[in-house]
């Protein structure tokens, strides 16, 4: 009997022997099943704000349904909590004129004057159709807004 070694390839877990029919010489393997990272259940060792606003640490915590708010570095849950702050000043401080809403997004005649991270810095714009988070309704609005709330904008384009 002559014996053939053949070796499993990359990306497949070995014969599939339903669909092989080794006395006729066939072979089909079963293609390896991967699994998306979040579907795994990783534990998770990471960032959080807690209820008082405060910036926590966790190391045992296990990706679930409660724990989906863990950042991977601190700078970024850091940053989570300027965009909380920022989008209540935006939408609570009459002189800011309120979020754009999704009819002005869509109209491509309306202006949005953007607050936005260039390389290493804050940078100031207007687009009439990129969508950004930092968007008023008019230059002054975003400049005031800049000028006020540079430490907070700088915290959540994670300059600092």
């Amino acid at each position: 009997m002559n014996e053939i070694k053949i070796q499993v390839p990359d990306g497949f877990d070995g014969i599939d022997e339903e669909k092989s029919d080794l006395s006729n010489g066939i072979i089909i393997f079963k293609e390896k099943k991967h699994t998306p990272w979040r579907y795994t259940k990783p534990g998770l060792d990471g960032w959080y704000v807690s209820t008082f606003s405060g910036i926590r640490h966790t190391q045992d915590s296990v990706w679930d349904a409660d724990n989906m708010n863990i950042f991977a570095t601190e700078k970024q849950a850091k940053s989570m909590l300027a965009m909380a702050q920022l989008s209540q000043i935006i939408a609570n401080d009459e002189r800011f004129g309120g979020p754009i809403t999704d009819t002005e997004w869509q109209d491509d005649n309306v202006r949005k004057f953007v607050i936005r991270r260039y390389k290493n810095m804050v940078d100031t714009d207007w687009f009439h159709q990129y969508h950004h988070f930092l968007a008023f309704h008019t230059k002054e609005q975003r400049d005031l807004f800049l000028q006020e709330n540079k430490d907070l904008i700088r915290q959540y384009f994670m300059l600092d």
